[in-house]
């Protein structure tokens, strides 16, 4: 860990790539349904699409070419590029796609080291000042840990309790881990001019 810099760990998953919307046009695609991401409302997909899920949702080529998230790829870069945080990528795989998934990070965020990538299902373990994550349990964990974590709103965790700060997108979240960590450097940071001298 790299002294005086806030340590910030970034799910991979419906965080930094669109997961759920993957699944669904897989699936759709292969089973002619019709089905929409807006109804995934449920972390465990096979509520929503049944068993057959399994079929399409650890293919390696899902992974490969999953979409960004609207604004992460920017969003991430610039908060990288500011150098006022270590960050690192923490996402649960299974075997099979764990490769796919690295290929993914390497083309879409081909500046950031592979060894700040993390493949981990108890993120909880890893130390870190904060956690953007979508899965509550990841949420749950890692606050208990002593960690503190951010939702990142997706159609499955809307209704999830507990008073955890939430982001609904990249740029709400950049502003707020700006807000949190440096309210000082709130005004240069976000002044265009400035962000490449930050």
């Amino acid at each position: 860990m790299e002294k005086n810099k806030v340590t910030l760990l970034i799910d991979q998953d419906d965080v930094l790539a669109e997961y759920i919307k993957g699944v669904t046009e897989a699936y759709n695609k292969k089973y002619k349904t019709d089905i929409s991401p807006e109804e995934c409302n449920n972390w465990d997909l096979h509520t929503v699409f049944g068993e057959e899920v399994e079929t399409v949702m650890h293919e390696p080529e899902l992974f490969r070419h999953l979409e960004p998230t609207p604004d992460a790829l920017e969003v991430f870069t610039r908060l990288y590029h500011s150098g006022l945080f270590e960050m690192y990528i923490v996402t649960a795989a299974q075997p099979c796609s764990v490769e796919a998934k690295h290929e993914w990070i390497k083309e879409h965020l081909p500046f950031f080291p592979e060894e700040r990538v993390i493949v981990c299902r108890r993120k909880y373990m890893i130390k870190g000042d904060y956690l953007l994550d979508d899965g509550m349990h990841n949420i749950e964990d890692f606050a208990k840990a002593g960690g503190t974590p951010i939702v990142f709103e997706r159609f499955h965790n809307k209704t999830a309790l507990g008073n955890y700060r939430r982001v609904t997108n990249w740029k709400n979240f950049e502003r707020m881990i700006i807000e949190l960590c440096y309210p000082e450097l709130m005004e240069r940071y976000f002044d265009e001019e400035a962000l490449e001298v930050v």
